[in-house]
């Protein structure tokens, strides 16, 4: 078996999802946020935003892009309109 180069070249086993996961910290006069970026096997990606500390749970999420870059930029968008 020759060793896969990527890890999108993995063989992922009938029924299953393989996700690359990312951390991104964004910080803001409004706070801290941790950003998640999930990357699928297709390239596509989409990105969650949660506030580190407070007293309040708000989730921030993207759809689905074509782009790591803009993922971050929608959830970020988001953030600062709220």
């Amino acid at each position: 078996m020759q060793m896969p180069k990527e890890w999108t070249e993995a063989e992922v086993p009938e029924g299953g999802t393989l996700l690359r996961k990312e951390l991104y910290e964004y910080q803001t006069e409004k706070g801290d946020f941790l950003i998640e970026v999930y990357e699928n096997l297709k390239g596509e990606y989409y990105a969650i935003g949660t506030p580190i500390g407070g007293d309040k749970l708000i989730v921030y999420g993207s759809n689905i892009t074509v782009s790591r870059a803009l993922a971050l930029s929608v959830v970020m968008e988001k953030i600062e309109r709220e």
